[in-house]
């Protein structure tokens, strides 16, 4: 029995040490404590309900620096309950009537159907992540969810250095920890323009690997609106539109649908904005599910996918298998005062009959890329004449679908837009910014909203603690936000 114990003591003993070995040396795991790295990685949050489409935003709530305790309000009369026709749930301040209008049908109710009562809330403005319908909701203490727990590598770093684009933790005072993107290097020097990075006087491109994880959705066209806000799209007569799809016949001409809400830099996570106006986005990217089929005689057959950035168009042009053109990529930066039109064609490269097809156009870093069924096809580097090309939109930004001699379905348009850095703060914001040998730059993703190198400058590498590399918490049937960092 005396050995039995024992055994049990040295091997509880034993696995102590190592967990501790392990936490010491080479995984260690960290709480975010903010929105910073907001939209995928999660400081203290409630995920809010928009009445308009029912999509859940996760929205940031403020929080002491050196506690993490949330600042809530004051004492509110609330109603809480749901809406009878979409079963979107919502929580809102209590007027004096005994009817009130329902968040997100707009009918008018009797207070006797939902919850009333006076609580300790925080009131906020919210702005729906998907639709952009902006909207007020109240907060209580047991809506706000813990931040994101990570693991991070703190050996990967002893063997190698860093690389840009890593998600690292490291330490920059004595009071806390902080996770940001590496972006600056030792020896570079890093500016700020447009949303950009610039690398050594020349604009940093994401590879492709990089950029894929970088996307934010903005739009599903597969989410049902409730009619709270105009339409994000226009159509042509020859398109129908029916729960999330379009039937279009335009066999006999050309025809399209647009995409016409604005694309600002302003992220559903935050329920204020710090600093300038949100500029427009300009690196954007659009996934089409599609359908096609043409008449035997059509030999212009095509779908053309369309970016619109003032004053450029970028479009490409892709013919269905019958048609005798090839795919071409067409920049059109026609102004009234002169007309500039760059043509590249492609070989090879056609939409099949009655196939199901996902095509992929973005425009990001200043380089235009084209995909099929999820493999890059085509990518072309922007010329500098363009890069100024999209930071101000007089007319908007539309991203459109074009389809000539052919008829089919777009069964689902999905809308991204990249990270764009702010001009916020003292460093590499109105200039470049040397980094001395062993120094590093970073960044928060969430830009409007963090407080990065560009207030504090640079760090030196014995600051660093290690790469962010899995999201461990929380893993809920419920809340399952667990996986690889971006």
């Amino acid at each position: 029995m005396w050995r039995s114990f024992r055994e049990n003591i040295e091997a509880i003993t034993v696995a102590l040490l190592l967990a501790l070995l392990i936490r010491h040396f080479v995984l260690e795991s960290y709480e975010i404590p903010t929105g910073s790295m907001a939209p995928y990685l999660h400081g203290l949050n409630a995920q809010i309900s928009c009445p308009n489409c029912a999509t859940k935003t996760p929205v940031g709530i403020s929080s002491d620096s050196l506690t993490n305790k949330v600042r809530m309000g004051e004492k509110y009369r609330l109603l809480e309950g749901t809406c009878n026709k979409t079963g979107t749930p919502f929580k809102i301040r209590a007027g004096g009537n005994k009817d009130f209008i329902c968040p997100s049908c707009k009918e008018t109710r009797s207070v006797s159907t939902v919850t009333l009562r006076t609580a300790v809330a925080l009131p906020l403005q919210v702005t729906c992540r998907l639709c952009t319908f902006p909207y007020e909701t109240l907060v209580e203490p047991a809506d706000v969810l813990g931040g994101n727990k990570i693991l991070v590598d703190k050996f990967e770093y002893d063997l190698d250095n860093p690389d840009r684009w890593d998600v690292i933790v490291f330490r920059f005072n004595s009071q806390r920890n902080y996770i940001k993107r590496l972006v600056g290097l030792p020896g570079e020097t890093v500016e700020i323009k447009h949303g950009d990075v610039w690398i050594n006087g020349k604009l940093e491109v994401k590879p492709p690997k990089v950029q894929a994880g970088l996307w934010i959705p903005i739009h599903d066209s597969r989410v049902e609106e409730y009619g709270l806000i105009p339409s994000a799209w226009e159509q042509t007569p020859n398109w129908t539109r029916s729960e999330g799809e379009w039937a279009f016949n335009e066999l006999e001409g050309t025809g399209e649908i647009s995409y016409v809400r604005p694309i600002d830099n302003f992220y559903g996570y935050n329920a204020s904005y710090r600093g300038s106006p949100p500029a427009p986005i300009r690196d954007l990217k659009m996934e089409v599910q599609l359908r096609v089929s043409t008449d035997s005689s059509a030999n212009n057959a095509a779908i053309s996918l369309e970016i619109e950035k003032s004053p450029s168009i970028y479009r490409w042009r892709i013919p269905i298998s019958k048609s005798s053109e090839k795919c071409t990529l067409t920049i059109d930066s026609t102004t009234e005062n002169k007309a500039d039109i760059t043509e590249e064609e492609i070989e090879g490269l056609i939409l099949s009959q009655d196939a199901q097809t996902k095509l992929e156009i973005a425009v990001v870093d200043r380089q235009i890329r084209l995909y099929k069924d999820g493999s890059l096809v085509y990518e072309y580097a922007l010329p500098e004449s363009e890069y100024d090309s999209g930071i101000s939109s007089p007319k908007g930004q539309p991203l459109r679908i074009r389809a000539t001699k052919c008829g089919g379905y777009v069964e689902s348009v999905r809308i991204f837009r990249d990270l764009h850095w702010t001009k916020n703060g003292n460093y590499a914001t109105t200039e470049e910014f040397k980094l001395d040998e062993d120094r590093y730059f970073v960044l928060g993703d969430n830009s409007p909203s963090s407080l990065d190198s560009r207030y504090w400058g640079s760090f030196s590498r014995t600051n660093l603690l290690g790469k962010g590399f899995l999201i461990f918490w929380p893993a809920l049937p419920w809340r399952n936000e667990s996986g690889f960092i971006r």
